[in-house]
């Protein structure tokens, strides 16, 4: 079993990758999350897809032992997909977010990847905010993405904006 990466400020709140066990965890959560969103919850092949052959790509969070969010972003060579950023809406002003991400750009960074692309919303502020604050820029609009009507931005970070945040995350002691 995988140990729960502990937030260094001691919070409640710890972040692991996922394991085959979590399928459960994200189907539950994939219901409180989304089950009354127009775009609908993820399918379960895909979510099984996260915890078999991408585990090291994605991130589950947990209160305590209460799963509460997860991030699923996946790699083709050496550029990452930050496809789904998900977290309870009890625990979405927290800094489940925040950890959520910090892992996932730990991962970014540890395996030297050479852009991060983000799938987004156009209306949603959180997350674009998130990812303007590593530097990320909107580089398409695409209409119909999931169904007739749905707009989404593909966002990136590349090389460049990896090492700015290389600098800021060893300098905050994130990474060596």
């Amino acid at each position: 079993m995988q140990p729960l990466l502990q937030n260094p400020e001691g919070s409640r709140y710890s972040v692991r990758a996922l394991q085959s066990a979590d399928f459960r965890h994200l189907r539950r959560l994939e219901a409180e999350i989304w089950g009354g969103d127009a775009t609908g919850e993820l399918c379960p092949h895909y979510l099984r897809l996260c915890t078999e052959i991408f585990p090291d790509w994605c991130f589950i969070a947990f209160d305590g032992d209460r799963p509460v969010g997860y991030a699923l972003t996946f790699a083709n060579g050496r550029v990452a997909y930050c496809a789904t950023l998900a977290v309870h809406p009890d625990y979405q002003k927290t800094r489940v977010n925040y950890l959520l991400i910090r892992e996932t750009v730990k991962k970014l960074l540890a395996e030297e990847m050479e852009q991060c692309r983000f799938l987004v919303e156009p209306g949603n502020t959180d997350a674009r905010s998130v990812h303007n604050a590593l530097g990320a820029r909107v580089v398409q609009e695409v209409s119909d993405f999931y169904q007739d009507g749905d707009t989404r931005l593909w966002s990136i970070i590349d090389r460049a904006d990896l090492d700015r945040v290389r600098e800021r995350y060893t300098r905050l002691k994130l990474v060596s």
